[in-house]
Order: C-alpha cells, then sequence, then structure tokens
C-alpha cells in the first residue's frame, strides 16, 4: 500500500501483549512512513498459560513476513490442526472441528453447488450415508494419529501468549516504545485524542486489554453483554505435562469446560465455568480431581461481550479492549486480526472525520463478533443433564432468534445458512457448523434429494484424498 503521497503521521498504539504488538506490527508493514509510538505499562496478564488461534492468524503472520519456523522456536508453540471436543454429551465420546484440508476444499473446483463448495457437498455426503465425519475428514485422522501435514492442512498455532508478545516485541521496529502508565489525555474541540502523557498522536489504538482505558473509559461506549446466553465467566489457568498434540482439546465439564493447548514444554489450560453454581474453590477441586497435579495459581473473570462501537473519533480498540467472548475456538486472536485486516477497506478515513464510514467499519466488527457468539453458543446444545448447569442451559440462556435456526439444523435443512444474512467473512463456515452439529448429536441425516446422482461420490472422493 503506497502512504507516501501523504504527510508523516502519528500514531499511537497504547498497550502492549499480543493485540498491542500485533497491531505495531500491522502499523509498521502497513504506514512504513509514518511514525509509529507504543506505550505499555507493566504486565497484568494474559488468559491462560497457551493459547491457540485460527487459521487466520498463520496466514496474517505470513502477509507481514513473520518467519512461523522461527515464531514456534522461540514461543515454545505447536502446530494446531483443530480441536477435539471432549465429553460434550456425557458420555465419554468425542468429535472434532477440523482445520479445512487443501485437497478437500479445491481437489474438484466445484465453486458453486447449490451454494455450497466441493468440501461442503462432500459433508453432506458423507452425513446422508450415516460414516461419521471423524472417521473420514483428512484433518481429524490425521490429527488423532497425531500426524502433522502442514502441506494439506490449513493449521493455525499453539504457543505461549507472553512468549509472542515478546517475539513480536524483538522483531517489530516501531520508532519509540515507552513503558508508562496512562497519566494524561488531551483532546482536541471535536473530542481526537491529540496527546497521551504528553505524546502527541494523530490516530490512536486502544490495545489495553480488560481494562479498555480508552475506548471504555474516555469515550464511555455502550456495552453489549452475551451473558444472557453464554454465562460462563471465570477462568482458572494452571499447567499439566504435553504429550504434544497438534490439536487443542476442550472437555466438558460439570459447570463448564476445561482447555488444553499443547506447548512443547507443557500444556497451557484451565477451567472455565459459570460461577452461579459453583464457588472458584469447588472448580478447582473439580478440575483437581481430573489433574491431581495441579496447583492453583489465579481466578481471571471476564463479561462475555462486544462495545456497539470499537471505532470513536480517531480511536480504535484492538483484541481484548474490543470486546470477548469466551476461549471456545479460540477466537481473540483472530478477531484482533480481522480489525487489523479490516481497514485495508477503510484506510482512507483513518485520518479524517467520515462518520458514515466509521460506522461501516463498527458495523462489520460488531456483526463478526455477533456471529462468533452466536456459533460458541452453539456448542451448548448438549444433551447433557448431570448438573444443573447443563439441566438448565437451554432454557435459563436463550440467544434471541436461535431456536429457528436450530430446529432448521435439527431437520437437515442447511439452506438457512444461507438465507440468514450470514456474512462471508465469518470464520465459521457451513463446515464448521455441520461438525459441531453432527458431533453432538443434532444433525442426523442432510437431504441430498436432486443431488444423489452427483459426482465425486464419496467413495470417488475418498481416493482423491492425501495419504
Amino acid at each position: 500500500m503506497d502512504t507516501t503521497d501523504t504527510t508523516a503521521k502519528k500514531i499511537l498504539v497504547m498497550g502492549g501483549g499480543t493485540a498491542g504488538w500485533l497491531t505495531a506490527l500491522y502499523l509498521t508493514k502497513t504506514f512504513p512512513h509514518h511514525h509509529i509510538t507504543l506505550i505499555e505499562s507493566k504486565p497484568i496478564g494474559i488468559l491462560g498459560a497457551g493459547e491457540g488461534s485460527t487459521p487466520h492468524l498463520t496466514s496474517f503472520l505470513t502477509m507481514l513476513d513473520v518467519d512461523i519456523q522461527e515464531l514456534l522456536k522461540e514461543c515454545k508453540g505447536t502446530i494446531k490442526q483443530g480441536i477435539s471436543f471432549e465429553n460434550w454429551n456425557g458420555d465419554g465420546e468425542k468429535y472434532f472441528h477440523p482445520f479445512t484440508a487443501k485437497n478437500e476444499w479445491y481437489h474438484f473446483g466445484i465453486d458453486n453447488l447449490f451454494g455450497y463448495g466441493a468440501y461442503d457437498y462432500y459433508l453432506k455426503h458423507l452425513i446422508h450415508k450415516k460414516m461419521p465425519l471423524k472417521d473420514h475428514t483428512y484433518a481429524t485422522i490425521q490429527s488423532y494419529k497425531n500426524v502433522i501435514d502442514t502441506d494439506n492442512i490449513d493449521y493455525s498455532l499453539h504457543f505461549d501468549a507472553h512468549l509472542l508478545a515478546d517475539y513480536l516485541k524483538k522483531i517489530t521496529k516501531v520508532d519509540k516504545h515507552i513503558y508508562d502508565e496512562i497519566k494524561d489525555i488531551k483532546h482536541d474541540d471535536y473530542g481526537n485524542i491529540i496527546s497521551i502523557n504528553n505524546v502527541e498522536c494523530d490516530f490512536v489504538f486502544d490495545c489495553t486489554g480488560f481494562r479498555r482505558e480508552l475506548i471504555g473509559k474516555v469515550y464511555n461506549k455502550k456495552w453489549k453483554s452475551y451473558q444472557s446466553f453464554l454465562p460462563i465467566k471465570k477462568a482458572i489457568p494452571f499447567f499439566l505435562p504435553t504429550d504434544n498434540k497438534p490439536y487443542t482439546q476442550a472437555i466438558a465439564m460439570k459447570y463448564g469446560w476445561v482447555w488444553k493447548i499443547p506447548l512443547q514444554h507443557r500444556y497451557g489450560a484451565g477451567y472455565i465455568f459459570d460461577s452461579d453454581y459453583i464457588t472458584e474453590e469447588q472448580a478447582f477441586n473439580e478440575a483437581k480431581e481430573m489433574f491431581p497435579e495441579i496447583e492453583y495459581t489465579r481466578t481471571i473473570n471476564f463479561d462475555a461481550g462486544r462495545y456497539e462501537e470499537t471505532w470513536e473519533k480517531n480511536c480504535i480498540a484492538v483484541g481484548l479492549s474490543s470486546g470477548f467472548t469466551e476461549p471456545l475456538e479460540a477466537t481473540s486472536i483472530w478477531m484482533a486480526t480481522e480489525q487489523l485486516r479490516a481497514l485495508e477497506t477503510f484506510i482512507d478515513v483513518m485520518f479524517t472525520n467520515d462518520e458514515d464510514t466509521k460506522q461501516e467499519y463498527n458495523k462489520l466488527i460488531a456483526g463478526n463478533n455477533d456471529m462468533v457468539a452466536e456459533f460458541l453458543y452453539f456448542h451448548y446444545m448438549s444433551k447433557r443433564t448431570d448438573s444443573l448447569f447443563w439441566h438448565e442451559f437451554g432454557d435459563k440462556n436463550v440467544l434471541p432468534d436461535f431456536e429457528y435456526k436450530l430446529e432448521q439444523i435439527k431437520k437437515g435443512n442447511l439452506r438457512w445458512y444461507h438465507t440468514q444474512g450470514k456474512d462471508m467473512t465469518s470464520t465459521f463456515n457451513l463446515m464448521s457448523w455441520l461438525h459441531v452439529g453432527e458431533g453432538l448429536g443434532l444433525i442426523k441425516d442432510i437431504s441430498i434429494k436432486g443431488y444423489e446422482n452427483l459426482r465425486p461420490s464419496v467413495e470417488e472422493y475418498g481416493q482423491n484424498l492425501p495419504r
């Protein structure tokens, strides 16, 4: 992107951590002729001892010329090919939400089969023939065999979040890096921030995490809570010995679920739970029954939700400062990268007061967050009744307008996916809904009437998959 025809601007990134340094790295690549300053305070902690993301992170880092192999080495990272959901129906069974295998998606070049690509058709065919997805989807098969195949699977990363922030700090060449707390903020007559701690700025990014120093405390933007349907609001992180599986584990518990993220030297793990039903001590004891070796570290509190507007005046909130759902599908860092990549469409108005365009950006980011929240809610449509949390979940935690969609899923009618105004930028496409729906036992049969004779058949398809 050519920015040489503009006067050099002063851009300020408030906050370090993963979001802050990702933002700074993006800005140094996007605005090489502008002046970038990052101000961060003392570390306040990052959710979990390990973290993962979606393949969007890998592509984002590659776009910024980050050496993925070096990053894995520096951040004690491992390859992630999907998520294993275990015991979510209380029956000891597991299902897998895989990342797309490249050959599964592209091999046959069916661009528009009644709105479905080749891979979507393949999944429909598998389900119609009562062939479990976890037994016939390439990324799932390879992952459960602990086989890493980055040539044929769109992959992401597991990493130590603290080390990732340090690594990004090391490779990002900002013009000025300052350690300081926010003490003094000055505005112009229009409400734009013109300096923080006497550091002048034309534009500022709020990457202050859960503190939300600017978008929340300065601009006091309206908060939209997801607590009415995503009630989990506490997490207790801990460490476990690792076995370096190429996938994240999400293990359902009586009052929430445990995440296990494999790093080179340990699992970053934790129990995320609904504190309306159990205390922190009870939650830790339940986790300790499963993992006797763990020790208590701390409890993290959060409120699932988002700001109605993440771009106000000359300030954009990125990452946790803009909102948070929960870690179930590792969407936090993905949302941060989406917020930054979206600027490619809106970058011409960053240094203007074009309110209409700002609102288009806000609408896009809000919509993506809402779609993520809806998909996470879908994971809780479980048959479990072994605790009040699971027994009451559907009745107590209601997502408006979701009942119709759920009924269509159960009927095998997938047209809802293409008729409900979905945003194609969403990371969770039809493939994702099918894997989770089948894994929960919600999808019994999908009608492919009229398509029975289409090729490839499932048998022919399987012959073309990498071995």
